[in-house]
C-alpha cells in the first residue's frame, strides 16, 4: 500500500475516542465504596421515633437505642417486608413494625418480640451498619467494620462554634465525581480562578484511605486562603485552614441515596476569638459559609451535565490521575444487599 493508499484509509476509518481504564461507578457489579456515608441530619432523627430514608441501593431507617446511641438498620420488616420507617419506637426501646407489630431491639436488631405469641424466628434480624454521630450528621459504613474514622478538625470539638446542614440540590454523579474535583487541580485554577502561591502537585501525602495537600492562594474575591483539603474514602471532603488569617473548619460529606446520586452534607466551624460575641462569631461563619458557597456553585452545572470519563490526560493531570488509581483499587462491598430491598 502506498503512503497516498494509508492517509486515504486513515481518513475514512471511523474516529473513536481516547478512554483511560474505568472507573467503577457505585453499584457496578452490586458493590460500593467501603467508607462513611451521611445518611441524615441528627436532627431528623425525631425524639423516640424512626427516621427513614434511601441508601446505597435500597433503604435503611436511623433511630436511637434506651441510652440515646445511634443506630442505623436496614429498613424493611422480616416477616413481609413493611417499611419500619413508618413504625415506631416503643417504651422499652424496640421499634415496633406498624403492619403486624413485630418488635425489634433498638439497639441490635435482633427481633424481640410477637404479638402473636409465636416464637421468634432465629434469622430474623434486621442488618445494623456500623455507625457514628459526628457534628450533627449520621454516618453509616459500608462493610463490615470500619476503615478508617470520621476525620477530627485540628481544634478540640468543644472548643468550636459548628453547624451542619445539606445543599439544596441532588445532583446526577456519584459522590466520587465530586471529590475528583479536590485533586483536579487545573479546575482550582481555571474554572474557580484561585491566584495559587504555592505549588500542591509537590506536596501531596497518599494514604491507604485518604489523600491531602496544602493550597496557599488569593480567591478572585481577595480572601486569602491557606487551607489544607483533604479526602477520606472516595466521598468525604475536610479541610482545615484560615482565611485571611482566621482559623475555619470546613467539611462536605457526600451521601448516596441511590446509585448515580449524591446528596451532600456540611459541616462549617470556628473558634470563638478572645472577648468575642456570640453574634460576631455567626457572622464569620456566616462570611466562610457563603464563600465556600460561592465556590461551590460554580461546580453546579458542570455537574448537572457530565458524563465523567478519563481520556486525554496531561501531565499538568498527574495529581488527578493518581486518584484516580486510587479509586479503582478501593475496597467495594455490599454487605446489606440482601436486607436493603
Amino acid at each position: 500500500m502506498t503512503t497516498t493508499q494509508e492517509n486515504q484509509a486513515r481518513d475514512t476509518a471511523p474516529q473513536r475516542r481516547l478512554r483511560g481504564r474505568e472507573i467503577p461507578a457505585e453499584g457496578d457489579g452490586g458493590v460500593f465504596s467501603e467508607t462513611w456515608f451521611p445518611v441524615c441530619l441528627s436532627s431528623d432523627v425525631p425524639e423516640r421515633g424512626v427516621h427513614g430514608c434511601d441508601f446505597l441501593d435500597g433503604r435503611v431507617i436511623v433511630s436511637r437505642d434506651r441510652h440515646g446511641e445511634i443506630r442505623v438498620f436496614s429498613a424493611y420488616c422480616l416477616h413481609v417486608g413493611a417499611d419500619l420507617s413508618i413504625g415506631q419506637v416503643t417504651d422499652s426501646g424496640n421499634i415496633r413494625c406498624a403492619f403486624h407489630g413485630w418488635e425489634y431491639d433498638g439497639g441490635s436488631g435482633q427481633c424481640a418480640y410477637l404479638p402473636s405469641g409465636d416464637p421468634v424466628p432465629p434469622r430474623a434480624s434486621l442488618y445494623r451498619f456500623p455507625a457514628v454521630e459526628r457534628y450533627g450528621i449520621v454516618f453509616a459504613f459500608n462493610g463490615l467494620e470500619p476503615r478508617f474514622s470520621i476525620p477530627d478538625f485540628d481544634r478540640p470539638d468543644d472548643s468550636l462554634v459548628l453547624r451542619s446542614g445539606t445543599f439544596p440540590d441532588r445532583f446526577s454523579v456519584d459522590p466520587w465525581v465530586i471529590c475528583a474535583n479536590t485533586p483536579d487541580l487545573l479546575h482550582i485554577t481555571e474554572l474557580h480562578q484561585f491566584d495559587m502561591r504555592n505549588d500542591p502537585y509537590e506536596d501531596v501525602t497518599w494514604q491507604d484511605y485518604s489523600a491531602t495537600f496544602p493550597i496557599h492562594a488569593v480567591t478572585p474575591a481577595g480572601p486569602v486562603l491557606d487551607i489544607r483539603p483533604e479526602i477520606h474514602g472516595t466521598n468525604l471532603f475536610h479541610q482545615n485552614g484560615t482565611v485571611d488569617g482566621r482559623w475555619f473548619g470546613w467539611s462536605s460529606w457526600m451521601g448516596i441515596p441511590t446509585p448515580g446520586q449524591t446528596t451532600v452534607f456540611y459541616t462549617i466551624c470556628a473558634q470563638p476569638e478572645p472577648r468575642e460575641t456570640a453574634e460576631q462569631t455567626g457572622e464569620f461563619l456566616d462570611y466562610v459559609l457563603n464563600l465556600e458557597m460561592s465556590i461551590a456553585s460554580e461546580d453546579v452545572p458542570i455537574f448537572a451535565g457530565m458524563h465523567y470519563t478519563p481520556g486525554n490526560l496531561t501531565r499538568g493531570d498527574r495529581v488527578l490521575a493518581r486518584f484516580f488509581e486510587y479509586l479503582r483499587t478501593f475496597p467495594r462491598s455490599h454487605p446489606s444487599a440482601d436486607f436493603l430491598k
